[in-house]
């Protein structure tokens, strides 16, 4: 038998409770799932539905980390990569998709993502990504 610790709240640096996330992501399934994750570890989250909203938002808010879907309407993660960068926002931007090929994760990177996360993806995963990504601001 495995016995696994899971991060909590009260484990996290004081810091590390403080993070603010802005999550883009426009299926409602997706959305429940990423949103559980992130109330577990007592983060506050904005949730978005396109990379339009997501661009508007950022631009508009104070955050340390996206989680971009790129498949969105209106915008997609990548479009909205793009803009962001173009505008000289340098927070950390995590793609999360259901895309796993390699073509997919590079262009993730051309665009100016940070890091690439498939679905589905582990709950340690998405964790370790944005720690590391609010530590290093990338």
């Amino acid at each position: 038998m495995e016995f696994r610790h899971e991060p909590t709240v009260i484990d996290m640096e004081k810091e590390d409770r403080s993070i603010k996330i802005l999550i883009a992501e426009d299926n409602l399934l997706n959305q429940r799932i990423i949103e559980i994750l992130i109330k577990r570890m007592g983060w506050n989250y904005t949730l978005v539905g396109d990379g339009l909203e997501a661009v508007n938002e950022c631009l508009n808010g104070e955050y340390d980390v996206i989680l971009m879907d790129i498949d969105m309407p209106q915008m997609n993660g990548w479009e909205a990569t793009i803009e962001l960068r173009r505008k000289k926002v340098e927070i950390p931007i995590i793609a999360l998709t259901a895309y796993s090929e390699e073509s997919f994760r590079k262009k993730s990177f051309e665009v100016g993502m940070d890091k690439f996360l498939s679905k589905p993806y582990d709950k340690d995963e998405i964790y370790d990504a944005i720690l590391n990504s609010v530590k290093s601001g990338k």
